[in-house]
């Protein structure tokens, strides 16, 4: 009897053990070919967690590379979508400090305004010597600016730094602002580098219209790091600021940089 007890036991496990195995198989081939799939669609996945005012929420886009569209959206999706949704109330500005370079988990600070961006950057970058190493006696801010020093900016037309835009890149500088990156620049920016000494700071902003206008978005990098690239400007974007789930790419007109 006692055998036999044993021998039930011991089907019973191997049962167990070969279904749990077998849904782990299952599991992991779904997931695989879930993958492969995307790989194939040319797509991405990009988690963002935003802090909007200190409210924090998530969301992961599906992003096709090619399309540029949203394929998918998962996470606080009805928060963010209240909070970009529409056009007229939606933040106008976003913060990106010391993004890794080619990550696709991205830390977003989002701002109303240029001037809350502003004055939060001031505050995160040390020693910030913002734009008032410039302006002193200039009334309009529709001009451009340059302070040589050891910043360079790199700007490329395409995704993954293609077709070097050499009109509207600026070269050793402490401090830069280009009111208007002209018309075979204009809202034509997809990817850009940054390079400074590792003991240096560096800041770069980029405006939606000419003269400093519009919305705008910022990247930080503090001392450490010999620079940044930002390959693919649609991954920092998804938070659809013209429309609810698109990217916002191309869209710039004129930036500053600082390196410091």
């Amino acid at each position: 009897m006692k055998k036999q007890n044993f021998l039930w036991m011991a089907v019973m496990c191997f049962t167990l053990f070969f279904s749990c195995q077998s849904e782990d198989v299952i599991e992991n081939e779904s997931t695989n070919k879930e993958e492969v799939q995307l790989a194939k669609q040319g797509t991405v996945t990009i988690n963002h967690t935003y802090d909007y005012y200190g409210k924090q929420f998530k969301v992961s886009y599906v992003y096709n590379e090619e399309s540029g569209e949203v394929l998918k959206t998962d996470g606080d999706v009805d928060l963010a979508q209240e909070i970009f949704g529409d056009e007229e109330r939606a933040p106008k500005s976003l913060f990106f400090d010391n993004q890794k370079e080619g990550s696709t988990d991205i830390q977003v600070k989002v701002f109303d305004n240029g001037e809350d961006l502003q004055e939060y950057a001031s505050k995160v970058a040390e020693e910030f010597p913002g734009d008032q190493v410039a302006t002193e006696g200039r009334s309009s801010k529709c001009d451009s600016y340059d302070i040589y020093g050891t910043g360079d900016f790199y700007f490329y037309k395409h995704a993954y730094y293609n077709t070097y835009m050499s009109g509207m890149s600026r070269m050793n500088r402490y401090y830069y602002r280009d009111h208007w990156v002209g018309s075979g620049y204009n809202d034509q920016l997809s990817s850009l580098i940054v390079k400074k000494p590792w003991n240096r700071r560096a800041l770069v902003y980029l405006y939606q219209h000419s003269c400093y206008g519009g919305k705008v978005i910022g990247f930080y990098q503090s001392t450490g790091p010999s620079g940044f690239g930002i390959a693919n400007l649609k991954w920092y974007t998804m938070s659809g600021w013209w429309f609810w789930r698109k990217s916002w790419n191309d869209q710039v007109s004129s930036t500053k940089g600082w390196a410091w």
